[in-house]
C-alpha cells in the first residue's frame, strides 16, 4: 500500500472508492466545485447530511456498513453533481472539541470496492486542532487539454488542521454554518423573607412628670 505525506498525491482506479478513518473520529467530505467552494450546503457531507450525489457516508455499529469503531465514506467520482472538480476529505473528534493532540494519529485508508488497501493519508504531528484537512479526490484533465476528466481521478494528503474545528473548517469552503445560540443568564432569585409572626409588644407606659410651677403633693396633712 503507497503512503502519502502532505503534498503528495496518487492516481485512482475508475470508478468508486472507499474512505476509512478508524478510532475516535468522524469522517466528512465537501464537494467543491473549481472555486474551491461548495454549490450549496447539500454539498457538505456530514453525520446530520450523510448522503450527497456521489458521496454517501456510512454508519458504524449494529446494523451498519461500516465497522464497529470505524468511519467510512463511499465516493463515486462518475456520480458526482456537475461542475464538481474535487471532494475534500475532513476528519474530526467524535466528541467535537478534544483536540487532536490528545488522540491517535488519524490515518485514513483508501480502498478500491472489492476492500483492497490502495493509499494511506498520514497527516503530520497535531495539537490543539479539532478539524483537520486530510487529504482531496480531484479531477486532474490532460495536460495540453482534451476532454474534462479525461486524466482521471487522483488522491492527494494535505494534512492541514483547524483550531475552530469542523464549523470554522466548513465556513472556509462557503457552509452557511449557523453560529452556536449564545446563552441567556437566567435572573438570581430574590430571597422572601418569612413575615414576622410574633404578637406584637404591649407600649410600655411612660410615667407622668409633674408641670412646671404645680407643687408636688405631700402627704395629706389630714393625717398629721
Amino acid at each position: 500500500m503507497l503512503e502519502l505525506v502532505a503534498g503528495a498525491n496518487a492516481s485512482l482506479p475508475l470508478g468508486a472508492v472507499r474512505i476509512r478513518l478508524p478510532g475516535p473520529f468522524d469522517l466528512s467530505a465537501l464537494v467543491v466545485g473549481a472555486n474551491g467552494r461548495v454549490g450549496g450546503d447539500g454539498d457538505f457531507v456530514f453525520y446530520n447530511q450523510p448522503t450527497a450525489a456521489g458521496v454517501r457516508l456510512a454508519s458504524a455499529g449494529p446494523g451498519g456498513a461500516a465497522a464497529p469503531g470505524t468511519s467510512e465514506l463511499t465516493v463515486d467520482p462518475r456520480r458526482l453533481r456537475p461542475g464538481a472538480a474535487r471532494v475534500v476529505l475532513v476528519a474530526s473528534p467524535a466528541d467535537g472539541s478534544t483536540a487532536f493532540g490528545r488522540l491517535p494519529a488519524p490515518v485514513t485508508t483508501v480502498h478500491d470496492l472489492a476492500g483492497a488497501a490502495l493509499v494511506r493519508l498520514r497527516p503530520p504531528r497535531l495539537g490543539p486542532e479539532t478539524a483537520l484537512l486530510v487529504g482531496e479526490l480531484y479531477r486532474r484533465d490532460p495536460p495540453g487539454g482534451g476532454p474534462a476528466g479525461a486524466g482521471g481521478w487522483r488522491v492527494r494528503a494535505i494534512g492541514q488542521g483547524y483550531a475552530d474545528g469542523l464549523a470554522g473548517l466548513a465556513r472556509d469552503f462557503g457552509v452557511d454554518v449557523e453560529p452556536p445560540p449564545v446563552p441567556v443568564a437566567r435572573p438570581r432569585p430574590v430571597p422572601v423573607v418569612p413575615p414576622d409572626r410574633r404578637p406584637p409588644r404591649a407600649p410600655v407606659p411612660t410615667p407622668a412628670r409633674a408641670g412646671r410651677g404645680q407643687a408636688r403633693r405631700g402627704p395629706d396633712a389630714r393625717a398629721a
